[in-house]
């Protein structure tokens, strides 16, 4: 569909091509016009800029961005992925079709998009619906520096520096972007402190440009959550802690909740955790557990004798969804290792990775990213093993090669990423 409309327009605006007089007719009215272009991908209608001055201006107003953006479903399209090779140098960016087929990476200055900064200094720390929020390397910052902070838009090519939280930015320990193109154009950027037990919660907005204390609260009751991996969903930005316990902030309300805590088992531990996440406007929160459980055994609260084994095969991952109305979580999906091993034998036999192979931190196999039912593929379970992304689709239960890296013990961190003409 996309394709042969993107084939029509190019027909219909060739220079050589002499058009019909309904296609004229067509051509000549602004208001259809439009009314195509707003059904037209991101990355092609950026093309049909080129057309004629009245599509350039069609498509440069503001207003064609918010209804395109508002319009056009945001799906999760591609992985874009952080890579490291060494700790000496800067981390490297891919963007990862999620079919395996057509593999398109980032340029080698996808990130040099600010003229006043050294090529190479910046990296994308988090991603939301098409907004990218990106940081200068703290080791090209001179000591003492306030971080700089971007909004990015790399379909547009579009950026905003974001102005420094309070205390010049020296004393937050995270900022969280907030972007949901279903309610509103503009985006928000939330940023916590936490110091000697006083949680501070400050959000920047992009239509007031200015930041704003929106909850200080002293004796807070401090969950060992990570406030660096925020989670923003259905309206509130959640934090969780890997035994389940977390917090949320709701944004438009200003106040703080507490999140239900999964059904997890009574053996539930630390180091079975392994993801929190959005997609497909749901949350989810991923583990390892040992066994091969089932499903609705679980969201009963059924603890099955064998999940008591600590056989690093004998394990299953575990995929909990929050429900849209944010009354419980339940056990959406389960993925025994056994599977993994079968489709990847390799995986056991490197004696320094057979012992531990599905360790959090040390493991052949490692968990990515979790893409729910908004895309073609259906839900996918992405991995990182033995220097390969890889994805199993819950739907046919089949693996697919994504892409190999030139090193198996590279570090990679994966975020999800669609396209959009969101103004930033």
């Amino acid at each position: 569909m996309v394709g042969s409309m993107a084939s029509s327009f190019s027909i219909l605006t060739s220079p050589k091509q002499k058009n019909s007089p309904s296609i004229d007719a067509v051509l000549g009215n602004d208001d259809l016009v439009t009314e195509i272009l707003l059904r037209v991908p991101p990355k092609a209608v950026l093309r049909f800029k080129l057309v004629s001055k009245k599509w350039l201006s069609i498509i440069s107003n503001t207003s064609f961005a918010t209804r395109h953006t508002h319009l056009n479903p945001h799906t999760v399209s591609a992985l874009l992925l952080r890579v490291s090779f060494s700790s000496k140098e800067p981390p490297t960016h891919k963007y990862v079709s999620l079919d395996g087929k057509s593999l398109a990476y980032f340029s080698y200055d996808f990130l040099d998009f600010d003229p006043s900064n050294n090529p190479g200094c910046i990296y994308v720390s988090q991603s939301c619906n098409g907004l990218l929020l990106c940081s200068k390397c703290r080791r090209d910052l001179p000591e003492r520096s306030q971080p700089i902070n971007y909004i990015f838009n790399p379909t547009t090519r579009q950026f905003a520096v974001l102005p420094p939280p309070p205390d010049d930015g020296q004393f937050f320990d995270s900022i969280q972007l907030v972007f949901d193109p279903s309610e509103s154009s503009c985006y928000r950027v939330v940023c916590t402190q936490f110091f000697t037990s006083e949680l501070k919660i400050y959000v920047f907005s992009s239509e007031t440009k200015d930041w704003k204390l929106c909850v200080s609260q002293e004796s807070f009751d401090f969950l060992p959550v990570n406030f660096a991996d925020g989670v923003f969903w259905n309206g509130a930005v959640h934090w969780i802690s890997p035994m389940g316990n977390g917090f949320s902030f709701l944004l438009d309300k200003e106040c703080l909740e507490t999140i239900p805590r999964p059904p997890l088992p009574e053996n539930w531990q630390e180091q079975n955790f392994r993801y929190f996440g959005e997609s497909d406007r749901h949350l989810h929160f991923i583990g390892v557990l040992a066994g091969n459980p089932n499903p609705d055994d679980l969201n009963r609260g059924i603890v099955t004798p064998d999940m008591s084994h600590d056989q690093s095969t004998d394990q299953s991952i575990v995929v909990y969804t929050m429900e849209r109305g944010f009354s419980k979580w339940f056990v959406k999906y389960c993925l025994h290792m056994n599977a993994i091993v079968m489709a990847y034998p390799e995986i056991t036999e490197d004696e320094d990775l057979a012992a531990s192979p599905f360790s959090a931190e040390k493991g052949s196999v490692r968990l990515l990213s979790f893409i729910g039912g908004d895309n073609n593929e259906g839900p996918l379970l992405v991995m990182w093993i033995l220097g390969e992304i890889i994805s199993f689709c819950f739907k046919d239960k089949t693996f697919k090669k994504i892409l190999r890296l030139p090193f198996k013990h590279a570090t990679c961190y994966a975020l999800n990423y669609t396209e959009t003409l969101s103004c930033v």
